[in-house]
């Protein structure tokens, strides 16, 4: 049982840093679709608002142009009261000035709110395009760093497989290595773990004595009772 523990710890030393790998290889990608949302959530900020500005102007202009045409109607209407003598008709001339001026006044009003909203929406507008060129650049630096580190991650990943391969697991009987792979995924790699002590250290659980005999005689391979981790003496 010794020689299995010591073929199975040298194939655990390899499997550990492919493990390792595999996760960077696994996180890089993860991290870059990460940068690459906050990014377009950034850019579709900034469209939104240069959408709404233009739309506030356009709607500036607008009332621009109508306000311009109740003046040109205002100015008529008083001409119209200053030629006549029909008191009917004045009154009805003035009372139309009147409205006029009260639509004007609160268009004016309403005009003025869009282009400070326009105006505030500008320098919202300035700063995010400024972060959003700052993001794109670090965004560029962080794509070029992850294919390069993407790149080397996969080449080490190549050789320790190689050098897997090359490890022996003679002497490991199948239904001892099938236990020690379904370990490999279900504890991130680290399929096995020191006694020391009584203390499992991959779990730092106290085993029960009778274990810790059983491991010391080398008869049969001992998992600890909490994490199910294989369990070997120090070597």
């Amino acid at each position: 049982m010794q020689e299995t523990l010591q073929a199975l710890l040298g194939l655990q030393d390899i499997d550990r840093h492919i493990f390792k790998v595999e996760a960077e290889l696994r996180r890089l990608p993860a991290e870059l679709e990460r940068r690459t949302a906050q990014l377009a959530r950034l850019q579709a900020g900034l469209d939104e608002r240069r959408r709404v500005t233009t739309e506030l102007r356009s709607q500036v202009r607008e009332v621009e142009n109508i306000t311009t045409q109740q003046r040109q109607r205002q100015r008529k209407l008083e001409n119209e009261t200053n030629k006549t003598s029909d008191a009917a008709l004045i009154a009805a001339y003035e009372h139309e000035i009147r409205t006029l001026k009260r639509t004007i006044s609160q268009a004016e009003d309403d005009g003025l709110r869009m282009i400070e909203r326009a105006e505030q929406l500008d320098k919202e507008v300035e700063e995010l395009e400024r972060q959003v060129a700052e993001e794109q650049t670090a965004f560029e630096e962080f794509r070029a760093n992850v294919e390069r580190e993407t790149a080397a991650a996969e080449t080490r990943l190549g050789e320790l497989k190689a050098e897997l391969e090359t490890r022996s697991s003679d002497g490991i009987d199948k239904a001892q290595l099938d236990l020690y792979k379904g370990l490999l995924a279900t504890r991130e790699g680290e399929a096995m773990a020191e006694l020391e002590g009584r203390i499992c250290q991959g779990c730092y659980v106290e085993i029960p004595k009778n274990l810790a005999v059983q491991l010391a005689r080398g008869i049969v391979l001992i998992q600890c009772p909490s994490c199910n981790r294989i369990l070997h003496p120090r070597l």
